[in-house]
């Protein structure tokens, strides 16, 4: 079943709109002593901090992990200091207009050894507002001449499809199946990440054959395209994602500096419900370029999934008993979200689940909830007649569904419902309002696809204070394992996925969440047996698990009370801080290698281990943790 997406996807970019402006609250001043790690975001003196446009850059560092603060163009112009960070962050929409001498400071920044990633329109406008004449008065920092209104007039920017090669997307962290090959609308090539190659260049009989390149998917369409300035000049950095237009996202060295250049709105897009490529080039910015450790997202430092079965009629039963027969259902836990009502189309028409006087789905409902998995609710009651009239502006005709859900599935359970998926994607923001007040911390969301579990922003600001989306993720442009047999992808290419998705949230320490039907998985029950082969085998090695959603939640809740620094002392010693109210246990945190030794807690409880490439420094049950280390001379 197709799924509408109207409150849920990513609304279409129009260049028209991309100097629009929206509001944030700022979260205290800067943490003394914590510049070994800390990022700084640069926004103007007369910069509004109740503006979401700041606070989601702030919100995303701490969903990454990461030590993300506000500095003013004051503190980088002031001659009686020297400014020092981690790194410098200008972000796109929030400070389009420099003057000269921030222009030139950010020059010095760079050139004495700063590290800065600049995004988009960051700093392209003057005083008055207009572009400078001939091009960007950053163009040499980055590397390409760009924001050529003179030139290019109304055609200074284009939406195009953005491409790289598949190390860029890995590098990345995109996820497969959100990346296809140019020209595909399903990703046909390597799916799994540890097939990953450095190059795909072949040389056949003297001739070079250039390498796939990977465009960027959208859930139910292909034609996913970006705004980005047009670019002019040979870039001599490395490339890691490029368009007709030009250089997309790069980065280079100058002076004694580095600069990433993203060209792309990637605040903007993060407001229209596509955040990935914000929390993607963060992520990037931060640990492979400038290789801080960060916080894990998940307990332990262990990557996984959250499996999310949407239940919605009476003949997902005999489906579900397949599947169990299968085995298909024996590990988790996961997430079975139910639409418990007698109907599913238009009143009476009798196709629903009925979970008040249906006994065998009550017996079901308690055997999941029995062997730990969570339930939840699919929506309001009457599946696709709710989805396909739930609106913004309806609230008052269609919550009495959503309670009537929430009712009968705690008098099955016994126990407060938690998390919620949407019928058909239809997501409105009263939705998640009523959904928090109401003690549910989760829910499935179809926006920000790709993405880990976070706290959407839209146009006015974020959704909720402590209720986080699950986004899903997608095989090209399905989503849902009936939407691909309806479409007829090999059965091969889905095991493929799975497989994928699996060894990528492993390998990168991350959760992602992947849904679908009962009836679509029977379809797929061979694929399915070896998915979950394969899973079972991570867990008993200690690198995959299974999540809920509400777990997740919870434990995402916590890990935002925890207060923890880096910092330095006796030259290369450094020391990590942590604390919490009630207990530290299953936090985690990620040192690289290659910049770390020597690590042991010198006060707390805490379990340090050998992974990949990261020391990964796990508390265990205690309310503060100190862990002394050193830091690897380069």
């Amino acid at each position: 079943m197709k799924k509408l997406v109207k409150h849920g996807s990513v609304i279409v970019v129009l260049l028209g709109a991309l100097f629009s402006t929206a509001a944030y609250m700022h979260r205290g001043d800067p943490r003394p002593g914590t510049t070994l790690d800390t990022l700084y975001l640069l926004v103007p003196d007369a910069a509004d901090l109740n503006d979401p446009s700041i606070h989601q850059w702030l919100d995303a560092a701490e969903e990454e992990g990461l030590h993300l603060e506000i500095v003013r163009d004051s503190t980088l112009l002031n001659p009686m200091s020297r400014f020092e960070a981690a790194g410098l962050i200008v972000p796109d929409k929030v400070h389009r207009i420099a003057n000269d001498t921030l222009i030139g400071s950010l020059h010095e920044y760079v050139e004495r050894g700063g590290r800065l990633m600049l995004v988009y329109d960051a700093c392209t406008w003057d005083l008055n507002g207009h572009f400078p004449k001939f091009a960007s008065r950053l163009s040499d920092l980055i590397g390409v001449g760009y924001a050529m209104y003179d030139e290019f007039g109304k055609n200074t920017m284009e939406q195009v499809r953005v491409w790289g090669n598949e190390k860029a997307m890995g590098t990345l962290g995109i996820a497969p199946g959100k990346y296809v090959p140019m020209g595909s609308p399903m990703p046909l090539a390597s799916l799994h990440p540890a097939s990953m190659k450095a190059e795909k260049t072949e040389v056949n009989k003297g001739n070079v054959v250039p390498e796939t390149r990977f465009t960027f998917s959208r859930y139910l369409y292909n034609d996913l395209k970006y705004p980005s300035f047009r670019t002019s000049g040979k870039f001599d950095g490395e490339v890691l994602l490029q368009s007709e237009a030009g250089l997309v996202a790069g980065r280079r060295k100058h002076g004694s500096g580095d600069v990433l250049f993203v060209n792309l709105p990637l605040g903007y897009l993060k407001s229209r419900t596509d955040g990935l490529l914000l929390h993607s080039f963060l992520h990037y910015f931060a640990v492979d370029m400038l290789h801080l450790p960060f916080q894990a997202t998940v307990p332990d430092g262990i990557g996984g999934l959250v499996l999310n079965w949407h239940i919605d009629d009476a003949k997902s039963l005999n489906r579900i008993e397949l599947l169990d027969k299968a085995g298909i259902l024996e590990q988790g836990p996961f997430s079975l979200h139910f639409t418990a009502g007698p109907d599913v189309d238009q009143f009476n028409d009798g196709k629903g689940m009925d979970i008040e006087h249906n006994p065998e789905a009550q017996k079901w409902i308690r055997s999941f909830a029995a062997r730990g998995d969570a339930i939840g609710n699919h929506g309001g009651w009457i599946h696709n007649y709710f989805g396909e009239n739930l609106s913004d502006d309806n609230q008052v005709a269609f919550e009495r569904f959503l309670a009537l859900n929430k009712k009968a599935l705690e008098d099955v359970t016994g126990t407060p419902i938690k998390e919620y998926s949407a019928p058909l994607g239809n997501h409105p923001q009263w939705v998640t309002r009523w959904l928090e007040q109401r003690g549910f911390n989760s829910y499935y969301f179809s926006g920000d696809s790709g993405m880990g579990p976070t706290q959407v922003y839209r146009d006015n600001g974020r959704d909720g204070s402590a209720i986080w989306a699950f986004p899903i993720l997608h095989l090209g442009t399905e989503a849902s394992l009936e939407e691909m047999s309806i479409d007829r992808i090999p059965e091969a290419t889905v095991q493929s996925w799975l497989l994928g998705i699996t060894d990528f949230t492993a390998m990168e320490h991350v959760v992602r969440l992947v849904y679908s039907h009962p009836l679509g998985a029977t379809i797929y029950i061979p694929a399915l047996v070896s998915w979950m082969r394969h899973t079972k085998q991570l867990t008993q090695q200690g690198t995959f698990r299974w999540y809920t959603m509400s777990s997740m939640a919870d434990f995402l809740n916590k890990r935002s009370a925890v207060q923890w620094s880096l910092l330095r002392r006796d030259g290369q010693k450094e020391v990590l801080e942590a604390s919490h109210a009630k207990s530290l246990e299953h936090q985690a945190w990620m040192f690289p290698i290659s910049q770390y030794r020597h690590l042991h807690a010198t006060h707390g409880n805490a379990s340090i281990r050998n992974v990949d490439k990261w020391w990964i420094v796990t508390a265990g049950d205690c309310k503060q943790l100190t862990v002394e280390l050193e830091a690897v001379s380069n």
